[in-house]
């Protein structure tokens, strides 16, 4: 596990500008010394058979947690009328902005489901949710170029949600955080992200007054009222407090077991940056298995996004202006979803890399390898 430490001399603070760079030469590096990122953090075949042996039992069937296959929506209006105190501004939602659909997925439903399989934009999407571990991560539903959906398997790894691929059958398994398959016959196989951002009805209907929202009209009669596992609202439940509830393969103390992380990956190369520390950072720019990256805190959903820095074929730099990012020396403004606002690259998108909010205990079960963006 490497720390990447912010110092004085990488914090830069000017009128209108805030960020942090952690280029190669410019972090401080704790621990694997003399270990290369691209060398240590590779899972291979034997990792993924490791995995694959201690998937167990979550207590119920395949589908026992049914996933919502034909979700309903409405707007955001509608939902607070049908939905009353169960949609109130502090709220947890998942919110979705996939080629300009906005969508809001409240928790307080989406954890008796945990997948929702949709189609947006032509695109097969599942956004996923596992309340073990605290992870909400979008996948787009293809499967060695074949479109497919997700189930739930009845089956944990890490006390992390393993799905299916309902194309190939309930032994072929796809744990949420890994987002690879540890058994079937799309072994090794990489599932394509999308962002999914965690956040609160309040934040995410002030940025997105325009939002559909998933309705409790699911086709299936749930408590959802009632949090089985607490609430996020109320403290000393199961989500701020306490061991995982199943077993896991690597164990850290570095933090409590609960604390967030929004975990990045490249590939199998993961890094961990703790979430409220990173608030009054704002920016970050390092390498993460040989990929340049920015990580920017968003105030307005209190949420940290990732991003690759290659643009048009070039490595950039960036910096915070106001609430937009500034591509160095080009000048080309971005909000922060990536989208262009103005400037000699407005034809071009920022490219998200492969990030989600997750309990420590989780993330680090998976990659106990992980580096640790420290501040």
């Amino acid at each position: 596990m490497m720390t990447r430490k912010i110092t004085r001399r990488d914090f830069v603070k000017t009128t209108g500008l805030i960020g942090v760079s952690l280029l190669t030469t410019g972090f401080h590096a704790l621990g694997q010394e003399g270990t290369s990122s691209s060398s240590k953090c590779l899972i291979g075949e034997s990792k993924l058979e490791t995995f694959a042996n201690n998937v167990r039992s979550g207590g119920v069937p395949p589908d026992g947690i049914p996933s919502i296959d034909e979700p309903v929506y409405v707007s955001a209006e509608e939902a607070e009328e049908a939905l009353g105190d169960l949609l109130k501004d502090d709220s947890v939602v998942f919110g979705l902005n996939y080629a300009g659909t906005k969508i809001t997925y409240p928790q307080i439903i989406m954890v008796w489901h945990e997948i929702v399989n949709e189609e947006i934009n032509g695109d097969q999407l599942s956004v996923t949710y596992c309340p073990l571990t605290g992870t909400a991560v979008g996948f787009r539903g293809k499967v060695a170029g074949e479109t497919s959906e997700f189930g739930t398997s009845g089956k944990l790894l890490n006390s992390n949600l393993v799905m299916y691929d309902r194309a190939t059958g309930t032994d072929s398994y796809w744990p949420q955080i890994l987002g690879r398959s540890v058994q079937g016959p799309n072994l090794g196989d990489r599932l394509d992200n999308f962002p999914v951002i965690w956040t609160t009805w309040g934040r995410w209907k002030n940025k997105h007054p325009d939002t559909s929202v998933l309705t409790s009209d699911t086709g299936y009669i749930r408590s959802y009222g009632n949090d089985p596992y607490g609430s996020y609202r109320q403290e000393n439940t199961y989500y701020q407090e306490g061991q995982p509830m199943f077993n896991v393969l690597e164990e850290s103390d570095r933090y409590p077991q609960k604390k967030v992380v929004v975990g990045i990956k490249v590939k199998d190369c993961a890094l961990a940056v703790p979430k409220s520390e990173f608030r009054s950072v704002g920016l970050a720019q390092t390498e993460l298995g040989g990929e340049p990256i920015l990580i920017v805190y968003e105030e307005a959903l209190d949420a940290i996004r990732a991003y690759s820095r290659i643009v048009a074929g070039e490595t950039r730099e960036f910096a915070r202006e106001g609430g937009n990012l500034v591509s160095q020396p080009d000048g080309t403004t971005w909000e922060m979803t990536g989208e262009p606002v103005g400037g000699p690259l407005s034809d071009q998108t920022l490219e998200p890399v492969p990030f989600f909010d997750a309990m420590w205990f989780s993330w680090y079960a998976f990659y106990p390898e992980t580096e640790i963006l420290e501040v």
